[in-house]
């Protein structure tokens, strides 16, 4: 058999091979190459690899830089290898690549995600030493089927929707500054600053400004749902819905997502799908009529 290279991507093409070979492994949560571009110009060691054999990518991998992922000692990493090319080595030669370049960091340990469903890559990480912290959920929402309630906020409160008060930006971030930390995995570490946190979050040329409400107390934010668009214009993505604590409890989560609800059926999108990762946010989005059908399972391990 021929032997496997591992590449770091260079250049737009490496990054849609990359790109391409990630989304058939996880569908579910797609990157997009521009993205992925605007990500490795705002992180000096930021790695996309590419696993060729022969002329053919068989696998990809990812270790991120950001300033946060630096000072955790265990970085997030991906190692993603389509089944028709697991049980040949790929994944072992990435996670080693992978490995040494986090080393050369001062890095301690690896930080990294897994389908539930995916047995090959559970037993993959558990055979070498990757323990798991917590889980998350995929929901849907298939918008033929749903009937949103009046989305009207509560007494005080009024939506706005980013596309149209894109001064609402520092408001928002403020929402996000208090309530990322509350969040499980990487998401909680993405509002150290203003321009960190509309980097990662409203950089990303899938936003749906539209589709993205800001609620308001008079001139204060209590609370935002950013929400992608894919598969051309027919899929609705719940990245974030965060409120401040002061106002929980008020329907101001429910009456944004419903409200998202509302705008995507009237753009036509087919359904709308979150992963929710606290008992909060899996409570709001059952009581909407979303299904639950997949979990995602974060990990911690050795360098290997």
């Amino acid at each position: 058999m021929t032997s496997i290279e591992i590449r770091p991507a260079s250049g737009y093409a490496d990054l849609e091979r990359w790109v391409a070979v990630r989304n058939e492994v996880v569908p579910d949560d797609p990157a997009d190459p521009g993205m992925v571009a605007l990500l490795r110009a705002g992180e000096l060691e930021h790695v996309n690899l590419l696993a060729w054999r022969d002329a053919e990518v068989v696998g990809v991998g990812m270790l991120t830089t950001d300033r946060i992922a630096l000072a955790s000692e265990h970085p997030y990493v991906e190692v993603l290898v389509p089944a028709r090319h697991r049980g040949q080595g790929v994944g072992t030669a990435l996670l080693a690549d992978v490995s040494e370049r986090a080393r050369k960091l001062g890095m301690q340990g690896l930080h990294v995600d897994a389908r539930e469903e995916d047995a090959y890559s559970l037993g993959f990480l558990e055979r070498r030493g990757f323990v798991e912290q917590f889980r998350s959920d995929r929901f849907v929402l298939e918008l033929a089927r749903a009937n949103p309630a009046d989305p009207a906020a509560p007494d005080g409160v009024s939506i706005h929707w980013l596309g149209e008060r894109p001064d609402l930006v520092p408001a928002a971030y403020e929402v996000a500054a208090a309530t990322y930390p509350e969040l499980a995995g990487p998401v909680s570490r993405l509002a150290g600053t203003q321009h960190e946190w509309q980097l990662y979050e409203l950089g990303d040329p899938r936003v749906a400004f539209d589709l993205t409400p800001v609620a308001m107390a008079g001139d204060e934010a209590v609370g935002f749902g950013i929400l992608l668009s894919a598969e051309n214009g027919t899929l609705g993505m719940h990245r974030v819905t965060v409120v401040l604590p002061a106002w929980r409890r008020r329907g101001v989560g429910s009456a944004l997502t419903r409200a998202q609800i509302a705008a995507a059926k009237r753009a036509s999108l087919e359904r709308l799908e979150a992963w929710a990762w606290t008992d909060v946010q899996r409570s709001l989005f059952a009581s909407l009529g979303y299904a639950a059908r997949a979990a995602s399972i974060d990990f911690c391990g050795p360098l290997q």
